[in-house]
């Protein structure tokens, strides 16, 4: 149930974010607002890919992705979630997962808008930007990955 909840958390901010990104930013690097100059900017962008753009236009297999991904986290919840950390890295993957998917099935693409630039390349070299989603698919995946070297099978 704790899992349940945490998803249903990140799920929710992630789309709250992304409506009010929706609502405030204009879709393109031009329309960026520096939160911190040089460094953060808000910047709508539409991705039709996984990460990096990579797969771009390959809506369904990214689809099938997400739905597989949530598919393992529940048929092996029982298992991932024996701890603490188990709880946490499980909730907070399936919901960035969902996230990205809501946004795949009735977008056709993923709305992101954080957007950081390296602070030595004078702002020439940036990372691509992304959401929350991927914020928690991150953070969850180096949880999961933590929880699985950290806790023997008799600890989880």
């Amino acid at each position: 149930m704790k899992t349940f909840l945490l998803a249903v958390s990140v799920l929710l901010a992630d789309q709250i974010a992304k409506l009010l990104a929706l609502k405030h930013l204009a879709p393109s690097y031009d329309g960026s607002i520096p939160v911190i100059p040089g460094f953060f900017n808000l910047t709508l962008v539409f991705n039709q890919g996984a990460a990096w753009g990579i797969l771009s236009g390959k809506l369904p297999l990214l689809v099938a992705i997400s739905a597989a991904m949530l598919v393992f986290l529940i048929w092996n919840g029982k298992e991932l979630t024996q701890n603490r950390l188990g709880i946490a890295a499980t909730g907070i993957l399936a919901g960035g997962t969902a996230g990205n998917l809501v946004d795949r099935l009735f977008r056709g693409y993923v709305v992101d808008f954080l957007d950081f630039h390296w602070p030595w390349s004078d702002g020439i070299y940036h990372f691509p930007a992304f959401n929350v989603a991927d914020s928690a698919i991150c953070i969850g995946f180096i949880l999961l990955m933590l929880n699985t070297f950290l806790c023997s099978p008799t600890k989880r």
